[in-house]
């Protein structure tokens, strides 16, 4: 009889209903739509500040601070793929392998850079002028060291190195914003690797992660690892944190040291808390103006039904049976409005990403589920307090002056 009596609320003053339903799709598809953007900034920002460089270095144990390490303490190029089966190997969006080594080219001593790319610069920060090397059989000179050897754009470079010589073309030459890059010739890792008698060898890899911004809980587990109880350090170990993420590659690379590059993950740390902060602020924000305004539909619309309260209550009904009558109606007109505004919000969440990001916004199904149970809450929160009030109305007085 009540599911009856719920059915048969709902069939009648269409209009208000049709308010009441539009007030919630409109207030759910606003803050689905932020919510979406706010799921996706995250790994979309982070992606984006990548262009600061890699934010984990790891290097050999005991290797010198600018990379040349000794032949016995170079890391093998094999053991990278171990970063496949971590447990943040889904956080890892590129990891750079390269190799220091030395030769000579036009009389002079010369610093080679072996490094492995796909057809195009590993740092969205160098600057290439001509074009990336293609291959093997060609190479990028750091526009100090073209400047010393006097090199240009298309010309053959003969390099000398310890267990070979090779002649490369000069594809492109580089700036790297005055990174030792800028004094070397950049070429290909298996080049650089046959030069100098250092098969499989690489002096040092960059790491590119995605990661989350850290908090005290990081600070307090890089300042002393063994203050964190156990909990914590369970709670440090599933959170992306830089150092936890380092951690992990330094365990899966043998004999290698991973640290984390403070400059690049401090300042991605700020950026993402702050844009982060302000599309969660614009949400909740949006959030409470759509809640007072469903407030002020579903008020009208049970305040007017007064005399229905009544009448229910002189024919027996209990005032929590008016009550609950009143909220299952504007649950299920907030469920359907939720569901529908969960499908638009979806829509406009992917439009708003693709307007500040250019691409389009990751798969977030949850908030198809997550409109109806918010706008279900919404439609029973914003009819209770006028619910409460017509279900305490004066049931003699109210129906002698209808």
């Amino acid at each position: 009889m009540f599911s009856r009596l719920v059915l048969l609320s709902l069939g009648r003053r269409k209009r208000r209903k049709l308010a009441a339903l539009g007030a919630v799709w409109i207030g759910i598809t606003l803050l689905m739509g932020f919510l979406a953007l706010a799921l996706d900034a995250g790994d979309k920002m982070n992606r984006e500040l990548s262009s600061f460089g890699a934010n984990i270095k790891v290097e050999p144990i005991g290797a010198a601070a600018w990379g040349t390490a000794a032949p016995g303490e170079l890391m093998e190029e094999a053991d990278l793929s171990n970063l496949d089966r971590i447990f943040w190997r889904n956080n890892i969006l590129a990891v750079v392998p390269r190799l220091w080594t030395s030769g000579r080219a036009v009389d002079r001593e010369v610093r080679l850079l072996g490094i492995r790319s796909q057809g195009e610069p590993p740092y969205e920060h160098w600057n290439v002028r001509g074009r990336w090397l293609a291959g093997s059989g060609e190479c990028v000179a750091g526009e100090r060291a073209a400047e010393d050897l006097d090199l240009a754009i298309g010309m053959r470079l003969s390099i000398e190195g310890t267990a070979g010589e090779r002649s490369l073309v000069v594809a492109g030459v580089l700036s790297a914003l005055g990174g030792a890059e800028d004094g070397a010739i950049v070429l290909a890792l298996e080049t650089a690797q046959a030069l100098g008698g250092l098969s499989g060898k690489v002096s040092e890899v960059d790491v590119f992660a995605l990661t989350t911004p850290e908090n005290r809980l990081a600070e307090k587990y890089r300042k002393d690892p063994r203050s964190l109880t156990p909990e914590e350090y369970e709670r440090w170990a599933c959170t992306p944190y830089p150092g936890s993420v380092a951690a992990q590659v330094q365990a899966a690379i043998p004999g290698s040291s991973a640290r984390v590059v403070r400059r690049v993950s401090e300042t991605q740390g700020a950026v993402l808390t702050r844009v982060e902060g302000l599309l969660h602020l614009l949400a909740v924000l949006g959030g409470a103006a759509c809640s007072l305004a469903v407030l002020g539909v579903l008020s009208s619309s049970v305040l007017a039904r007064r005399p229905e309260a009544a009448l229910h209550s002189a024919l027996g009904a209990h005032r929590l049976h008016v009550l609950a009558l009143f909220l299952a109606e504007a649950a299920l007109l907030g469920a359907l409005g939720g569901l529908l505004g969960g499908a638009t919000g979806l829509l406009l969440g992917g439009e708003l990403v693709l307007a500040v990001f250019g691409e389009p916004m990751g798969p977030h199904r949850s908030v198809l589920f997550l409109g109806p149970l918010l706008g279900a809450a919404l439609g029973a929160l914003g009819s209770l307090i006028p619910a409460l009030r017509a279900s305490r109305t004066d049931v003699a007085r109210l129906l002698h002056g209808a």
